[in-house]
């Protein structure tokens, strides 16, 4: 295939899951909030399995409130010279399911038997700070660490870490955020907390789990 047919074939695809996304209440964070960082960590090997589990090309979705909020907390950071890079935002449940059957012993994810996380529907995500061109804060950890690890409430003897930490936290809640007691990095939406959402699953929007 010629790189101007495989552009092609790439731009209908991706046309074809930002209107299934609009479909389902998600909103591209690229689009919506301009110059965010995005590292999506389960489209690298950078993550707790070692290897990709998102497509290449991966969007990066949240629904529009919530949306809404990480943008306010953008603001919020870029005032102060930082900002937000997300790790992880809509996390289709077919990838949920293969992080929990890596790591289910470490309690990182959650027993989709028990229920599906709430990235699963679009209203979580992993995030953390960075100045202001584009290079990632020294925090507690890196993502997807040992629990006893990555506590939100980390109490460190680094002074520049507890501040970077309260920098994050403070805008992120600000927004309207909660912070996950068992990770620093990860953050949901207070409006959905305690009300059932929908799981969008990536066959919802044509996008392929390894």
């Amino acid at each position: 295939m010629s790189p101007l047919l495989r552009v092609s074939v790439f731009c209908v695809l991706m046309s074809s899951c930002t209107a299934s996304a609009d479909k389902h209440g998600l909103v591209d964070i690229r689009r919506a909030i301009p110059g965010i960082s995005i590292d999506l960590r389960y489209a690298t090997p950078n993550n707790v399995t070692g290897k990709p589990i998102y497509p290449a090309k991966m969007p990066c979705l949240l629904r529009a409130s919530t949306v809404q909020k990480l943008k306010r907390a953008q603001a919020r950071l870029k005032a102060q010279g930082y900002g937000l890079c997300v790790w992880d935002a809509w996390r289709p449940p077919e990838a949920h399911q293969l992080l929990y059957d890596h790591s289910a012993k470490t309690g990182m994810f959650l027993d989709p038997a028990s229920g599906w996380s709430r990235h699963c529907g679009g209203v979580s995500v992993d995030a953390t700070l960075v100045n202001r061109k584009g290079q990632e804060m020294r925090m507690p950890t890196s993502f997807d660490e040992e629990l006893h690890q990555t506590s939100g409430h980390h109490q460190g003897m680094d002074l520049t870490v507890q501040h970077n930490l309260s920098v994050l936290h403070e805008a992120m809640t600000s927004a309207g955020f909660k912070v996950l007691p068992g990770e620093w990095w990860h953050f949901d939406d207070l409006e959905f907390l305690y009300r059932p959402v929908p799981v969008i699953t990536g066959s919802d929007l044509g996008i392929r789990i390894r």
